[in-house]
């Protein structure tokens, strides 16, 4: 301290080298102590006790010897490190510790060493005590005066009293432990808990394994069982790094599928992550244990990821690999943080090869490698097959297409979640066929619009910032189909998705001077000399491992609770993306089928024709096809064919089928004369077709036939004698996918079915037109007698027109008429929600509940739609597989009717040709036997009948519907229980 007689100086700098004035005072006489004060003596003598220090106030702290300056080197109290010696020794001129006084400056060249008020104390060691440092305790501070007692525990003595403790227990044969320095044996655990071999570790390829080179090693202050525990917890993860090194290497090596390359190169990354974490940290422990204590979170992560590597590598496929990864997923949610959130990382990259399928098929993106079109190989869960039907002459085609492979799906994904994706991709590839202009069908405007990627979403608010993004695509998608993109989007996207553009660099160096040479150069030369730049980690679970693998305890982790079920989790995850992508491709789709390819104009056709809607068309073919008194177009030799109408004449003729010529004769132009166009809904939904021009070139055409129905065919009195007439229609490539193979062959059959039909009408007419022909007084002389033969031939005439018709008008009133108008009213709706512009998000969510609903239809739900129309009707009409036997009974009831009016005929023919009777077992017959026939057969059918529909009824569901037909169709067969009381 500076002196008190120094004036107050607020710049003056105070002599912190100056001793204290309190160590040259004495103590007050009053305190009866002449004696200094020990604490601030210089003269403590080493001979002292600790007892007689004590009583001083003095603690032992080993030898102390006085302080003294620099001329009194003998007792020194602190030591001063050497580094301070030898810059002192070297700097002893420059570094004089002299600091002049403010009244009595002196000039920095005339420094004064020998001044002692000048003089650091610091940078000489002259004197200083060597004595080592104690270990002290609570007790030694709170009773000074009580003597030090032995260690009370082994670890206070040392490491030396441990290890001669443990020799101690060692008997005699056993072997000597070798002691290493603690800094080797760390480094060679380090090395293996890395997986690396070194002095002491190495690699046993018999064991599949480290050992240890020599097992009695160890290291002074621990036991042999402690170092064996912490050498094989260090093997255990050194041999887990190995094991998932050599995987990914494996792997690397072999041809692999992209799943799992993808999970060789995320098992690489996370090794060498591990490793280079693991690595950094160990270099800082300085003992077995806190190396143990580093290795443990490495440890931890390695052996999970072993265990799990070893379930997804017995996966044989991408789809199961990705449905194990799945489940342990969920299953981590109970681990720890780190290992919860690296699984979710594996998770999404692992599903990255096959969320980039799945984007390419739905047209997200654009194709890489091989298009996947139906001349190349199946991928993925796209399998590409022939699809084999029967085509108008009865040959067997085939033609590739399309099918859904359910085994290639992850569990993960929903049957309607899968079934959505595979209908959306065939339905861009329908655009991008037939449509390859519109904005859908060209993935460089879809990439202006900026698809969201289909990638996992964990918490809610990823999901709806999922969300928000999807209804901007779609508005964007929207702009992009109505023509409102702006003008720099349309410059870039005219480009074409496969062109890029690319700045022109002028690489000149002829007609410059040299000075711009040399600029360039030397810019060059800058620009190359510049350090590399160090980039962080570049995925997600390197930056994972990286911040939390040791993340120190008070380290908030940054994540969300709210986090969905995973049985929810996919569909929230992809579902978003897929249903916005579906919903505008399926109306598109919808539009360009109503408007281009004039679907309902196709749809009517059918109806039309296959179906009989046309009345002018069954007047016209019934006409062709039975009426006796048309002219006929069967060649005979010598005989001219005439001008007048032509027709096939069935039951009026013995050679049967017709030729193809005099069927051709007699059927040409029916059905074009007959073809009524559909009203227009809009101005774009009707083709201007012509008269001669039908849609899908409708024509008849002759169905190929078994022999056993051929032989059946050849008998113009049979019912199957026009079973070879068929209707041929080919709908054009774009109306495939709606007008199948399978859709087809069930018009056919309703086709089919009801040109017998019409057979049956035309001869029920006819037999009570016979029979209205005759006299009146006949018919009341038949009526009188009972037990005669005209009696029974007239009640059948009579009951068979009521059946017949009654049976004819279900049939085409009930079963066809009513399921085809919800049809066309469900049709309806769905043309006039197609031909609706597209509109944005918030358009879409003011419509309501309608918009969305009707946004559900697609190609291939109209298809299906269809299939179930046509599904109800074969059921009305009893063309089920399983209704079969009833089918059986109704046409033994036709047959019936047609034998009689074969006898009527043959009757008729022998009363014209003078009463020569004709042969055939069916002159044996009386009306009387087959009355009593037709009765029988009726009433097994109508029994049949009730019974069935009481059965369906109880059924409920779709048998419900098919109940009701059947009771309607009873209601009008048999209304007072005629048949069923079996009255005359």
């Amino acid at each position: 301290m500076a002196g008190e007689e120094d004036p107050p100086d607020l710049f003056s700098i105070p002599n912190f080298c100056e001793p204290s004035t309190w160590l040259g005072q004495k103590l007050n006489a009053s305190e009866n102590c002449a004696t200094q004060n020990p604490f601030f003596a210089l003269n403590v003598h080493i001979t002292d006790t600790p007892r007689q220090l004590a009583s001083d106030g003095i603690i032992d702290i080993g030898t102390v010897e006085p302080l003294s300056r620099p001329h009194h080197e003998s007792n020194i109290f602190f030591k001063t490190p050497a580094l301070l010696l030898e810059l002192a020794d070297r700097h002893v001129k420059l570094h004089a510790p002299s600091i002049p006084s403010i009244e009595h400056p002196q000039p920095e060249s005339e420094p004064s060493p020998s001044d002692d008020d000048d003089e650091d104390f610091w940078l000489f060691s002259t004197g200083d005590s060597a004595t080592a440092s104690q270990l002290k305790t609570w007790e030694s501070f709170d009773h000074p005066e009580d003597a030090q007692g032995s260690h009370l525990f082994i670890s206070e003595a040392g490491p030396a009293a441990f290890d001669a403790l443990l020799a101690t227990g060692q008997s005699p044969t056993d072997e000597s432990l070798e002691v290493l320095d603690a800094t080797i044996y760390c480094t060679s655990l380090l090395n293996v808990a890395l997986g690396r071999s070194s002095v002491l570790f190495g690699w046993d390829v018999g064991k599949n394994s480290f050992v240890k080179t020599t097992p009695h090693l160890s290291t002074s202050g621990i036991s042999l069982d402690t170092i064996k525990a912490v050498d094989s917890f260090c093997i255990e993860c050194g041999n887990a790094a190995r094991h998932l090194q050599a995987f990914a290497e494996a792997t690397y090596s072999a041809a692999s599928t992209p799943t799992r390359v993808a999970l060789a190169g995320v098992v690489d990354r996370l090794v060498t992550a591990i490793g280079s974490e693991l690595s950094d940290h160990g270099r800082q422990a300085r003992s077995i244990l806190q190396l143990q204590s580093v290795v443990k979170p490495a440890h931890a992560v390695l052996a999970y990821f072993k265990g799990l590597l070893e379930k997804l590598a017995r996966q044989e496929s991408d789809e199961a690999l990705l449905s194990c990864l799945f489940e342990e997923a969920q299953a981590s949610e109970y681990r720890s943080q780190l290992l919860k959130e690296a699984t979710r990382e594996v998770l999404r990259i692992l599903s990255i090869p096959w969320t980039e399928f799945v984007e390419e098929w739905v047209g997200l993106k654009a194709e890489g490698g091989t298009a996947a079109t139906k001349t190349a190989s199946g991928k993925g869960f796209v399998k590409i097959a022939d699809k084999m039907w029967i085509d108008d002459q009865g040959f067997e085609l085939e033609e590739a297409d399309y099918f859904l492979n359910d085994s290639k799906l992850p569990a993960f994904v929903s049957e309607d979640l899968a079934q959505t994706m595979f209908e959306t991709g065939r339905n861009v590839r329908f655009l991008r066929e037939h449509h390859p202009e519109h904005p859908l069908s060209r993935p460089d405007v879809l990439s202006l619009a900026m698809p969201p990627r289909l990638e996992w979403q964990f918490d809610w608010d990823a999901i709806s910032k999922l969300e928000a993004r999807v209804n901007q695509y779609r508005d964007a998608v929207s702009r992009a189909i109505q023509g409102r993109l702006p003008e720099s989007q349309r410059e870039r996207a005219s480009l074409g998705a496969n062109k890029r553009k690319f700045e022109a660099i002028e690489l000149d160096y002829f007609g410059k001077d040299a000075a711009q040479v040399e600029a360039d150069i030397l810019a060059s030369i800058r620009q190359l000399d510049r350090p590399l730049e160090i980039h962080g980690p570049q995925d997600g679970l390197t930056t994972l491992l990286h911040d939390q693998l040791y993340r120190e305890a008070d380290t908030p982790i940054e994540s969300c609770n709210l986090t969905p079920h995973w049985t929810l989790l996919p569909l929230l995850s992809f579902g978003p993306v897929i249903q916005a992508q579906s919903s505008l491709i399926n109306q598109e789709c919808m539009k360009l089928l109503f408007s281009a390819h004039h679907l309902r104009a196709h749809i009517d056709l059918l109806r039309q024709y296959f179906l009989l809607g046309n009345g002018l068309l069954c007047s016209r073919l019934t006409h062709a096809l039975f009426d006796p008194n048309l002219s006929t177009a069967e060649r005979r030799a010598g005989v001219a064919l005439g001008g007048a109408t032509i027709g096939l004449r069935l039951g009026g003729r013995r050679t049967w089928p017709p030729a193809s010529s005099e069927l051709r004769l007699a059927l040409m132009g029916i059905l074009s004369e007959c073809y009524e166009t559909p009203l227009p809904k809009t101005s774009t939904s009707t083709p201007h077709l012509g008269t001669t021009n039908l849609p899908g070139d409708l024509s008849f055409a002759v169905r190929d036939l078994s022999p056993e129905e051929i032989d059946r065919c050849m008998d113009p009195d049979s019912l199957e004698a026009l079973d070879f007439l068929r209707l041929s229609y080919k709908p054009p490539v774009a109306l495939r996918p709606i007008m199948s193979p399978a859709v087809l062959v069930r018009y056919d059959r309703v086709f089919r079915l009801l040109l017998r039909v019409l057979r049956m009408l035309y001869v029920a007419n006819e037999l009570f037109d016979s029979a209205a022909s005759s006299s009146s007084t006949t018919i009341t002389s038949s009526l009188s007698s009972p037990d005669s033969e005209s009696n029974a031939s007239l009640r059948l005439r009579i009951e068979a027109r009521h059946f017949i018709r009654q049976v004819a008008s279900h049939f085409f009133d009930v079963t066809i008429t009513a399921p085809w108008r919800a049809f066309e009213a469900w049709l309806d709706g769905v043309q006039a929600e197609s031909i609706t512009t597209t509109t944005t998000t918030d358009d879409l969510e003011s419509r309501g509940r309608t918009r969305r609903k009707e946004q559900a239809c697609s190609p291939g739900v109209l298809r299906d739609r269809q299939e179930r129309v046509l599904d109800e009707i074969l059921g009305g009409l009893l063309l089920r597989r399983r209704q079969a036997p009833v089918m059986g009974l109704l046409e033994e009831v036709f047959g019936v009717v047609l034998v009689f009016a074969k006898g009527l005929r043959t009757a008729a023919g022998n009363k014209g040709g003078n009463g020569v009777s004709a042969s055939g077992e069916e002159e044996k017959k009386s009306a009387e036997e087959l009355y009593r026939l037709f009765k029988r057969k009726v009433q097994v059918f109508v029994t049949v009948c009730r019974g069935l529909s009481e059965k369906m009824a109880a059924s409920g569901g779709l048998g419900r519907a098919e109940a009701t037909g059947l009771e309607q169709l009873l209601v009008r067969l048999d209304l007072g229980g005629f048949y069923a009381r079996g009255d005359r």
